[in-house]
């Protein structure tokens, strides 16, 4: 019987195969991670409270706390051999056991590396960060990310997989010894999974692809911008950071957080304004930049200029859809690779 659930399905179906026929446009640059030759800076942020920052222009940053009892690692970064300079920069901070390490999304780069930290340390993850990890093979999320190192997966040849054994929903408390730190999903923005690693009294906050850093603006990947928009204010809500370490680029202050509120607010505007318009938006994106009250950092302007054409096409087709399907999509956002590509 053709009823309302078929219906439903069909617009689905159809929404998708519209969205990701020209999913990887020409213009768009895959971000830079390959980490061969990246060396992680270690830099204090406050008594126990460590980042670890990578000394090329969007590879991945890392970082550590220190409590009375353990420590708390942010990210496993991309390989092994990465997984164990971050092991090995703790070490020449403390002799305390890495207890825990936190994934802040399921991309590789941020889990490869998982492998090579001790069998003792607890791996925690966000719910749906475990589910994607689970649902596709080692193999699969290999091809996923290899765009971003030149296409190639031989980089990962030696990764082994491990998976996170604990989950959160929403907020988890961890107590290194008179040493508090807080998880946060703050809901989706970069990718569904987007988590946060806060420390209360350093006020410093580790917002993996939520918040890129300083001098970025958001890259609303394969997510729908306004739910985007809702994860920022409520981040906005609940913590007050004023040091952002980024999964990529360089420390900024809190005020990035308002700036991506502004950014994101001001795209879906524009782009619910463009509905006006007799246009090509896949031709149109081309000529956007970047509006000049959003500075952008010299060595990421073409990276970022990327992004701005990509969030343009996508809220555009976001806001030209029917609200029933745009709540379909929601389940789909990790099912787009790192450039745009479908995985099947």
């Amino acid at each position: 019987m053709f009823n309302l659930k078929t219906l439903c399905l069909i617009s689905t179906f159809l929404f998708c195969s519209t969205f990701y026929a020209n999913a990887r446009p020409e213009w768009f640059v895959p971000p830079p991670l390959d980490p061969s030759g990246v060396e992680l800076e270690t830099v204090k942020l406050h008594d126990g409270v460590f980042a670890l920052m990578s000394n090329t222009p969007f590879a991945d940053n890392s970082g550590f706390v220190v409590g009375d009892d353990a420590v708390l690692v942010v990210d496993a970064h991309f390989t092994g051999n990465m997984g164990k300079q971050i092991i090995d920069a703790v070490k020449k901070i403390t002799d305390l056991p890495i207890k825990y390490l936190v994934n802040l999304n399921a991309f590789g780069d941020h889990v490869f590396g998982n492998y090579v930290f001790p069998e003792s340390t607890e791996i925690i993850a966000h719910e749906k960060t475990i589910d994607f990890l689970k649902k596709n093979s080692l193999q699969k999320r290999k091809e996923i990310i290899s765009v971003t190192v030149g296409g190639s997966t031989e980089l990962f040849r030696d990764v082994v997989d491990r998976l996170p054994t604990e989950s959160f929903k929403k907020k988890k408390k961890l107590n290194l010894g008179n040493k508090i730190v807080e998880l946060y999903y703050f809901g989706p923005g970069m990718s569904p999974s987007d988590t946060v690693v806060y420390v209360p009294d350093a006020r410093a906050a580790w917002t993996g692809n939520l918040i890129f850093g300083k001098g970025s603006i958001p890259w609303a990947r394969s997510e729908i911008v306004s739910d985007y928009l809702k994860s920022m204010k409520n981040f906005q809500r609940k913590i007050d950071p004023k040091i952002i370490v980024a999964g990529h680029g360089k420390i900024s202050d809190g005020d990035i957080v308002e700036k991506y509120i502004s950014y994101l607010d001001y795209v879906l505007e524009f782009s619910r304004s463009l509905k006006k318009e007799n246009i090509s938006i896949e031709e149109y994106v081309k000529t956007l930049n970047i509006p000049p009250e959003y500075l952008i950092e010299d060595d990421i302007k073409e990276l970022m200029a990327g992004f701005h054409k990509w969030n343009v096409l996508n809220s555009y087709k976001q806001v030209k859809t029917s609200a029933p399907q745009l709540k379909d999509r929601k389940n789909l956002g990790q099912k787009v690779d790192r450039d745009g590509k479908v995985v099947k």
